[in-house]
């Protein structure tokens, strides 16, 4: 099987990318022919974006001139005992889903017709709705299914740095379940979604098709403003907690009737990325039985089936009435 390869981590990183090579080269050693197209950076949390107007640029590299912080050495000379390993395709300005794109249509000319495409594997967990709408790896997927081929998102549970025995326990299972879902596919399914949890046993553990935990913000939790003041006047016309009202242009103090002449409002104001992501580990903590959330957290690989579309909510067709 010619497989496409793409992820939102980017090349191969001890930091950020771990388990893409340990992923490829067991697709390779159970005899499948792997095609790798992925971002020059990481594209976490893209989704299925495309960067509008970004002039892409594709470097095809070899695999074994990767260095740990995700460079690769442009003079390397691969060994006779590695020279027949194809190429990867790194793509300045990539998003997983312009990967997939030029991927299928564009760089790999010479090569058998694609068979399947595979994002990921992401470096962390990709279940619950949030997350799921959210990754670019799931994003790959999607792009797949738009370009008429199926999809697998593979997600490797964890962030924290992992022994090798354990990414190639999680690397043999991923393929194990692939070939398993696509001799097997559904045709009622576009795109697969797997999250695998990081343990040695993982291939002794429960394989398991889950639903998607639904969440919803709770709170503002991804950005906080930069050069904040603690005490700097709130939305709701509050400073310190004392309550003002506004009178021919100036501030009155609701205690004592002071005037106050009102600092000018600032034109600007700037937010930095900041994710506090406590109310939505709590919540996939105390997720139900069956869906993606609980079944990882628990040790079990969660297979997720999926259709690349939003639902529509039946009952709600033909004229729409307007009150009068």
């Amino acid at each position: 099987m010619h497989i496409l390869l793409v992820n939102d981590d980017g090349p191969p990183n001890k930091r950020l990318s771990p388990y893409v090579r340990p992923l490829v080269d067991e697709l390779h050693a159970v005899g499948h022919q792997v095609s790798v197209a992925i971002p020059a950076a990481s594209r976490s949390w893209i989704g299925k974006a495309h960067l509008i107007e970004a002039s892409l640029t594709a470097s095809f590299v070899h695999p074994d001139s990767f260095r740990d912080d995700g460079s690769w050495d442009e003079h390397y000379e691969p060994s006779p005992e590695s020279a027949h390993l194809l190429d990867w395709v790194v793509i300045q300005n990539g998003t997983p889903a312009s990967c997939a794109q030029l991927g299928l249509y564009s760089l790999f000319p010479d090569r058998p017709p694609i068979d399947l495409v595979i994002s990921g594997p992401n470096h962390g967990r990709n279940a619950s709705t949030i997350y799921n709408l959210s990754s670019g790896t799931v994003g790959g997927a999607l792009e797949a299914v738009f370009c008429g081929q199926r999809g697998i998102a593979i997600s490797f549970g964890s962030k924290d740095p992992q022994p090798a025995d354990v990414i190639a326990a999680a690397s043999r299972l991923a393929v194990r379940i692939v070939d398993h879902l696509v001799r097997k596919w559904d045709e009622r399914v576009e795109l697969y979604n797997l999250n695998i949890p990081m343990r040695l046993d993982v291939e002794t553990q429960p394989v398991q098709y889950t639903r998607t935990l639904p969440y919803y913000w709770s709170r503002g939790c991804l950005y906080a403003e930069d050069g904040a003041e603690p005490n700097s006047e709130l939305a709701n016309g509050t400073t310190n907690g004392v309550h003002k009202e506004q009178r021919n242009g100036s501030m009155v103090n609701g205690l004592n009737g002071h005037v106050e002449v009102e600092k000018p409002r600032r034109k600007q104001r700037h937010f930095k990325w900041s994710a506090d992501l406590s109310d939505m580990k709590k919540r996939l903590q105390e997720s139900e039985e069956g869906t993606d959330a609980h079944t990882v957290l628990n040790g079990a690989t969660s297979v997720t089936a999926l259709r690349a579309n939003f639902w529509h909510v039946p009952g709600l067709d033909g004229p729409l009435h307007l009150d009068q």
